[in-house]
Protein backbone atom coordinates (compact mmCIF):
# COMPACT_ATOMS: atom_id res chain seq x y z
CA UNK A 1 0.00 0.00 0.00
CA UNK A 2 1.33 3.26 -0.65
CA UNK A 3 2.84 5.63 1.78
CA UNK A 4 0.35 8.38 1.63
CA UNK A 5 2.39 10.50 3.71
CA UNK A 6 5.40 10.14 1.41
CA UNK A 7 3.74 10.65 -1.53
CA UNK A 8 2.05 13.51 -0.45
CA UNK A 9 5.47 15.02 0.94
CA UNK A 10 6.71 14.51 -2.30
CA UNK A 11 3.74 15.96 -4.28
CA UNK A 12 4.39 19.10 -1.73
CA UNK A 13 8.04 19.04 -2.49
CA UNK A 14 7.20 19.44 -6.73
CA UNK A 15 4.83 22.27 -5.69
CA UNK A 16 7.58 23.92 -4.05
CA UNK A 17 9.81 23.45 -6.66
CA UNK A 18 7.46 24.59 -9.80
CA UNK A 19 7.30 27.59 -7.21
CA UNK A 20 10.90 28.22 -6.98
CA UNK A 21 10.84 27.91 -10.95
CA UNK A 22 9.05 30.86 -11.75
CA UNK A 23 10.93 32.68 -8.66
CA UNK A 24 13.89 31.90 -10.64
CA UNK A 25 12.41 33.13 -13.73
CA UNK A 26 11.27 36.32 -12.45
CA UNK A 27 14.77 36.84 -10.85
CA UNK A 28 16.71 36.34 -14.49
CA UNK A 29 14.34 38.84 -15.87
CA UNK A 30 14.99 41.03 -12.55
CA UNK A 31 18.44 40.98 -13.93
CA UNK A 32 17.72 40.84 -17.78
CA UNK A 33 16.10 44.40 -17.23
CA UNK A 34 18.28 46.81 -16.09
CA UNK A 35 20.70 45.55 -18.60
CA UNK A 36 18.46 45.89 -21.45
CA UNK A 37 17.83 49.60 -20.27
CA UNK A 38 21.82 50.35 -20.42
CA UNK A 39 21.89 49.01 -23.59
CA UNK A 40 19.20 51.54 -24.62
CA UNK A 41 21.16 54.18 -23.01
CA UNK A 42 24.22 53.22 -24.64
CA UNK A 43 22.67 52.45 -27.89
CA UNK A 44 21.39 56.60 -27.76
CA UNK A 45 25.26 57.48 -26.05
CA UNK A 46 26.66 55.80 -29.29
CA UNK A 47 24.71 57.45 -31.71
CA UNK A 48 25.23 61.36 -29.72
CA UNK A 49 28.67 60.16 -30.41
CA UNK A 50 28.68 59.22 -33.98
CA UNK A 51 27.36 62.94 -34.28
CA UNK A 52 29.59 64.44 -31.93
CA UNK A 53 32.55 63.21 -34.76
CA UNK A 54 30.47 64.25 -37.55
CA UNK A 55 29.97 67.63 -36.23
CA UNK A 56 33.64 67.98 -34.78
CA UNK A 57 34.68 66.38 -38.60
CA UNK A 58 32.71 69.38 -40.05
CA UNK A 59 33.95 72.35 -38.01
CA UNK A 60 37.75 70.96 -38.99
CA UNK A 61 36.68 70.93 -42.64
CA UNK A 62 35.25 74.43 -42.16
CA UNK A 63 38.18 75.79 -40.65
CA UNK A 64 40.09 74.47 -43.49
CA UNK A 65 38.03 76.68 -45.69
CA UNK A 66 38.53 79.77 -43.69
CA UNK A 67 42.39 79.09 -43.90
CA UNK A 68 42.39 78.53 -47.53
CA UNK A 69 39.61 81.72 -47.92
CA UNK A 70 42.48 83.86 -45.84
CA UNK A 71 45.71 82.34 -47.65
CA UNK A 72 44.25 83.65 -51.21
CA UNK A 73 43.21 87.03 -49.26
CA UNK A 74 47.19 86.47 -47.88
CA UNK A 75 48.00 86.37 -52.08
CA UNK A 76 46.15 89.27 -52.85
CA UNK A 77 48.16 92.10 -50.55
CA UNK A 78 51.26 90.28 -51.35
CA UNK A 79 50.38 90.31 -55.21
CA UNK A 80 49.68 94.14 -54.88
CA UNK A 81 52.65 94.93 -53.47
CA UNK A 82 54.60 93.05 -55.76
CA UNK A 83 53.15 94.78 -58.83
CA UNK A 84 53.93 98.15 -56.80
CA UNK A 85 57.61 97.50 -56.35
CA UNK A 86 57.27 96.46 -60.37
CA UNK A 87 56.65 100.30 -60.94
CA UNK A 88 59.66 101.38 -59.42
CA UNK A 89 61.81 98.71 -60.45
CA UNK A 90 64.54 100.04 -63.17
CA UNK A 91 65.84 96.77 -64.56
CA UNK A 92 64.06 93.97 -66.46
CA UNK A 93 65.83 91.34 -64.30
CA UNK A 94 64.07 92.23 -61.29
CA UNK A 95 60.61 93.10 -63.08
CA UNK A 96 60.76 89.47 -64.30
CA UNK A 97 61.64 88.30 -60.92
CA UNK A 98 58.55 90.02 -59.34
CA UNK A 99 56.46 89.19 -62.08
CA UNK A 100 57.70 84.77 -61.27
CA UNK A 101 57.02 85.49 -57.84
CA UNK A 102 53.32 86.93 -59.21
CA UNK A 103 52.73 84.09 -61.26
CA UNK A 104 53.48 81.64 -58.53
CA UNK A 105 51.02 83.00 -56.10
CA UNK A 106 48.51 82.95 -58.84
CA UNK A 107 49.24 79.32 -58.69
CA UNK A 108 48.94 78.95 -55.20
CA UNK A 109 45.68 80.74 -55.63
CA UNK A 110 44.23 77.99 -58.36
CA UNK A 111 45.21 75.20 -56.08
CA UNK A 112 43.64 76.82 -53.25
CA UNK A 113 40.19 77.34 -55.18
CA UNK A 114 40.21 73.88 -56.70
CA UNK A 115 40.64 72.91 -52.43
CA UNK A 116 37.94 75.16 -51.11
CA UNK A 117 35.58 73.81 -53.72
CA UNK A 118 36.21 70.53 -52.44
CA UNK A 119 35.95 71.18 -49.12
CA UNK A 120 32.76 73.33 -50.31
CA UNK A 121 30.91 69.83 -51.40
CA UNK A 122 32.50 68.03 -48.18
CA UNK A 123 30.63 70.48 -45.82
CA UNK A 124 27.40 70.31 -47.61
CA UNK A 125 27.90 66.69 -47.54
CA UNK A 126 28.79 66.94 -44.47
CA UNK A 127 26.06 69.22 -43.21
CA UNK A 128 23.20 66.67 -44.54
CA UNK A 129 24.63 63.54 -42.87
CA UNK A 130 24.87 65.52 -39.59
CA UNK A 131 20.96 66.81 -40.35
CA UNK A 132 20.55 63.17 -40.87
CA UNK A 133 22.15 61.98 -37.70
CA UNK A 134 20.53 64.64 -35.53
CA UNK A 135 16.82 63.17 -36.63
CA UNK A 136 17.82 59.63 -35.88
CA UNK A 137 19.17 60.51 -32.70
CA UNK A 138 16.26 62.66 -31.23
CA UNK A 139 14.15 59.38 -32.96
CA UNK A 140 16.49 57.18 -31.04
CA UNK A 141 16.13 58.89 -27.40
CA UNK A 142 12.30 59.16 -28.12
CA UNK A 143 12.35 55.40 -28.56
CA UNK A 144 14.71 55.07 -25.44
CA UNK A 145 12.83 56.92 -23.16
CA UNK A 146 9.36 55.17 -24.25
CA UNK A 147 11.45 52.26 -23.70
CA UNK A 148 12.56 52.33 -20.60
CA UNK A 149 9.59 53.55 -19.28
CA UNK A 150 8.07 50.42 -20.14
CA UNK A 151 10.91 48.10 -18.64
CA UNK A 152 11.25 50.45 -15.35
CA UNK A 153 7.01 49.68 -14.95
CA UNK A 154 8.28 45.78 -15.80
CA UNK A 155 10.87 45.71 -13.57
CA UNK A 156 8.22 47.40 -10.98
CA UNK A 157 5.66 44.90 -11.24
CA UNK A 158 7.88 41.72 -11.41
CA UNK A 159 9.06 42.57 -8.28
CA UNK A 160 5.88 43.06 -6.64
CA UNK A 161 5.11 39.67 -7.88
CA UNK A 162 8.39 38.28 -6.33
CA UNK A 163 7.81 39.69 -3.03
CA UNK A 164 4.08 38.06 -3.07
CA UNK A 165 5.36 35.11 -4.30
CA UNK A 166 8.16 34.66 -1.62
CA UNK A 167 5.67 35.77 0.88
CA UNK A 168 3.62 32.93 -0.49
CA UNK A 169 6.66 30.52 -0.14
CA UNK A 170 7.40 31.04 3.23
CA UNK A 171 3.60 30.14 4.49
CA UNK A 172 4.13 27.32 1.74
CA UNK A 173 7.21 25.99 3.48
CA UNK A 174 6.40 24.09 6.92
CA UNK A 175 4.30 21.71 4.88
CA UNK A 176 6.77 20.15 3.82
CA UNK A 177 8.93 17.83 6.24
CA UNK A 178 12.48 19.36 7.49
CA UNK A 179 14.61 16.63 6.28
CA UNK A 180 13.51 16.72 2.49
CA UNK A 181 13.28 20.18 2.55
CA UNK A 182 16.81 20.18 3.56
CA UNK A 183 17.75 17.72 0.92
CA UNK A 184 16.34 19.68 -1.82
CA UNK A 185 18.03 22.85 -0.82
CA UNK A 186 21.47 20.97 -0.68
CA UNK A 187 20.71 19.82 -4.37
CA UNK A 188 20.18 23.37 -5.58
CA UNK A 189 22.68 25.09 -3.90
CA UNK A 190 25.11 22.54 -5.78
CA UNK A 191 24.15 23.00 -9.07
CA UNK A 192 24.10 26.68 -8.95
CA UNK A 193 28.06 25.67 -7.14
CA UNK A 194 29.31 25.25 -11.07
CA UNK A 195 28.61 27.31 -14.60
CA UNK A 196 26.15 24.19 -15.44
CA UNK A 197 23.73 24.15 -12.61
CA UNK A 198 21.97 26.85 -13.56
CA UNK A 199 20.74 24.78 -16.52
CA UNK A 200 20.61 21.75 -14.76
CA UNK A 201 18.55 23.32 -11.95
CA UNK A 202 16.33 24.44 -14.13
CA UNK A 203 14.78 21.08 -14.66
CA UNK A 204 14.40 20.60 -10.87
CA UNK A 205 15.54 18.16 -7.95
CA UNK A 206 12.25 16.34 -7.89
CA UNK A 207 11.64 14.16 -11.52
CA UNK A 208 8.28 13.07 -12.45
CA UNK A 209 7.68 9.77 -14.26
CA UNK A 210 5.06 8.66 -16.14
CA UNK A 211 4.57 5.58 -18.16
CA UNK A 212 7.68 4.29 -16.76
CA UNK A 213 9.82 7.42 -18.16
CA UNK A 214 12.06 10.00 -15.89
CA UNK A 215 10.69 13.15 -17.13
CA UNK A 216 14.10 15.04 -16.22
CA UNK A 217 16.58 12.60 -18.51
CA UNK A 218 14.08 10.93 -20.66
CA UNK A 219 15.51 7.35 -19.55
CA UNK A 220 13.15 4.02 -19.20
CA UNK A 221 13.10 3.97 -14.93
CA UNK A 222 14.01 0.61 -14.49
CA UNK A 223 11.49 -1.86 -13.01
CA UNK A 224 12.63 -2.99 -9.88
CA UNK A 225 13.24 0.81 -9.25
CA UNK A 226 10.22 1.84 -10.48
CA UNK A 227 8.53 -0.83 -8.93
CA UNK A 228 10.00 0.55 -5.38
CA UNK A 229 8.86 4.37 -6.02
CA UNK A 230 5.00 3.31 -6.78
CA UNK A 231 5.35 2.05 -2.84
CA UNK A 232 6.26 5.35 -2.10
CA UNK A 233 8.12 3.50 1.26
CA UNK A 234 11.23 5.48 0.58
CA UNK A 235 12.87 7.78 -1.28
CA UNK A 236 14.02 6.33 -4.41
CA UNK A 237 16.31 8.12 -7.18
CA UNK A 238 16.93 7.96 -10.89
CA UNK A 239 19.73 5.64 -11.71
CA UNK A 240 20.83 8.12 -14.30
CA UNK A 241 20.14 11.68 -13.31
CA UNK A 242 20.16 11.49 -9.98
CA UNK A 243 16.81 12.85 -9.36
CA UNK A 244 14.04 11.94 -6.53
CA UNK A 245 11.53 10.03 -8.42
CA UNK A 246 8.00 11.31 -7.93
CA UNK A 247 6.39 8.32 -9.86
CA UNK A 248 2.82 7.65 -11.06
CA UNK A 249 1.16 5.90 -8.75
CA UNK A 250 0.16 2.37 -9.55
CA UNK A 251 -3.25 3.55 -8.77
CA UNK A 252 -5.23 5.41 -11.34
CA UNK A 253 -7.37 6.99 -9.17
CA UNK A 254 -4.73 8.80 -6.67
CA UNK A 255 -3.97 12.52 -7.77
CA UNK A 256 -0.99 13.28 -9.52
CA UNK A 257 0.97 14.75 -9.52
Amino acid sequence: MANEPLQQQLALLYQLQERDQELLSIQRKLQEIPRSIQQLESDVIESEEDMAAKSAELAETEKEQRAKNAEIEMNAIQREKYRDEQRIVKTNEAYDALERQIEYLDKEDEEAEDTILVLMEKSDQLKEELAQLEVEVNREKQKTATETAQLQQELQDLETERDEKLKRRKAFLPKIEKGLRDEYYRWMKAQFANRSGAARAKTGFVALSKNGICDSCRIAIQPQTLKEAQKYQKQVYCSSCKRLLYVEPATPDVPFP
